[in-house]
């Protein structure tokens, strides 16, 4: 099933998390018993060089599992049966599940720095937004799922027992992939992977998304030093987020080659927004780390500094 039909299937079926929940609890149930049963484990034990390289073999699997995350939301995997594979995988190294991340993310896409933006950070500082993305994302889909389906008594009920299988459910995910790792590598390999889809995930959202003082939001690229440079490599173009908005088709938006990529992209098309003349972009001021992130006062309610800047580094993060 596409993500979009799963989509689809949210909104017609009030019943279908919930089911598609109890399924997963099921198969996650078996596959447990099948590792206990089978006593099955990889627990090595490693010295200080090979535990370094694991740990940044880590680091890397979670920015490719984000990026395949990502791309089987939108289909991009090839055929519908690997897409789907790629998509439950990468599902279950993220907790969450593979329906809850297309759910999400195709309300982001849908309703873009609006309300039902399920991440949307307006208001919050880059540390705020990262310590709890799960509980936004919570609750900004159950104002969406209460608007289509309803907030009578029923309806109600059955997003409650969602919400304790949901979090039953990551339990589980989490039980397996200790039960397969081992002590060692769960601490030294999936536990830092997790971290990076996570925080890397949650800056893509707030960098990429610039809010504007008449209420517009710009999206934008960014690829302007060794940090961008890095992970937009191994992400397939992560934080080129303006070209992936434009062609939600592609699998690394850094190969967008069209007119409309010089423009400025506004998710909130109503708003007009009168970007800079030529060689001028807002600047955020801080500490040297925050600035090199991109992370000072994008959303957070500090002062913004507007400035004339090289149009080499304009160049790249438009």
């Amino acid at each position: 099933m596409t993500p979009s039909k799963i989509f689809n299937n949210i909104k017609k079926d009030r019943y279908y998390l919930l089911n598609s929940y109890l399924i997963d609890l099921s198969m996650m149930i078996v596959i447990i018993f099948i590792l206990i049963k089978t006593k099955w484990s990889i627990d090595l034990n490693y010295t200080f060089i090979p535990s370094l390289i694991i740990f940044l073999l880590a680091i890397i699997n979670g920015l490719f599992v984000s990026s395949l995350l990502h791309n089987s939301s939108h289909s991009n995997v090839p055929t519908k049966i690997f897409n789907r594979v790629v998509g439950e995988y990468c599902g279950y190294w993220v907790l969450y599940g593979f329906t809850n991340f297309c759910l999400v993310h195709i309300l982001h896409h849908q309703h873009s720095d609006d309300e039902l933006d399920p991440v949307n950070p307006k208001g919050m500082t880059f540390f705020v937004f990262l310590s709890a993305p799960m509980r936004y994302m919570i609750n900004t889909t159950k104002k969406y799922l209460f608007q289509i389906h309803g907030k009578h008594n029923g309806y109600n009920n059955i997003l409650q027992l969602q919400v304790v299988v949901f979090h039953i459910n990551i339990a589980l995910r989490l039980l397996i992939w200790y039960l397969i790792l081992g002590n060692s590598l769960f601490l030294l390999f999936y536990l830092p992977s997790f971290i990076t889809i996570v925080s890397v995930f949650a800056h893509i959202n707030y960098v990429c998304h610039r809010d504007h003082e008449d209420g517009s939001v710009e999206i934008v690229n960014l690829n302007h030093n060794s940090y961008y440079k890095i992970v937009n490599f191994f992400t397939m173009g992560g934080y080129f987020h303006k070209n992936h908005h434009i062609n939600m088709n592609l699998f690394n938006p850094i190969f967008l080659k069209v007119k409309s990529e010089t423009k400025t992209y506004l998710s909130s098309p109503t708003l007009i927004y009168l970007p800079p003349t030529a060689n001028e972009r807002y600047f955020y001021s801080g500490p040297k780390f925050s600035r090199y992130l991109n992370i000072n006062n994008v959303w957070g309610e500090g002062e913004r500094n507007r400035m004339l800047v090289k149009s080499k580094y304009l160049k790249v993060i438009i």
